[in-house]
């Protein structure tokens, strides 16, 4: 089990507050926090509902009780609050997540930030535990697909292998050596 605190620094726009503010982001695994799966669900519906794999809500919510109850490693998922306990977003290590590559088995993914936590370092604190818990595996690599994060996950090293087209959106693979 991994739970990793971040303190992360944000950066507030032109609203009258301080440009810079502390804020804790605290990374846990999802069976720490089942109870914030009904609202990361129609969070992800809201935002995707427009792609196959987010389109019912039902299937969102029974993806997510399965990566709950799972006795298999994987799928793995760990939810972001901040130090109240409100929920900024979640991210998961998933097994064979394109079905156009059958030889990839691990992948990152539904990496999510809620639309009000954007740019407080918590999409960050998800991808860097999501790589730890993958090492802890002995994952020796890694695979995402993205429409428009690349210049997020170069940051951290992945690297563009494919672009093509998913649920009716081009979008790039990436891999990642670690």
């Amino acid at each position: 089990m991994i739970t990793i605190d971040y303190a992360e620094r944000i950066i507030m726009f032109s609203d009258g507050l301080p440009k810079h503010s502390a804020m804790t982001i605290h990374i846990k695994p999802l069976n720490q926090c089942p109870h914030h799966i009904d609202a990361l669900a129609r969070a992800l519906y809201t935002e995707w509902h427009d792609f196959a794999p987010w389109s019912d809500m039902r299937k969102i919510l029974d993806r997510y009780h399965h990566a709950l109850t799972a006795a298999a490693p994987l799928p793995k998922v760990w939810m972001a609050e901040n130090g109240h306990g409100a929920l900024l977003g979640s991210a998961s290590l998933k097994e064979y997540d394109l079905q156009h590559y059958p030889e990839e088995r691990y992948w990152l993914g539904d990496v999510f930030v809620m639309l009000e936590h954007r740019g407080c370092g918590a999409g960050g604190a998800l991808v860097k535990t999501c790589l730890q818990a993958a090492r802890l595996l002995e994952i020796d690599k890694l695979y995402l697909y993205t429409p428009d994060m690349q210049p997020l996950y170069a940051r951290y090293g992945w690297r563009e292998t494919d672009k093509r087209q998913v649920n009716g959106e081009t979008v790039s693979v990436m891999v990642l050596d670690l």
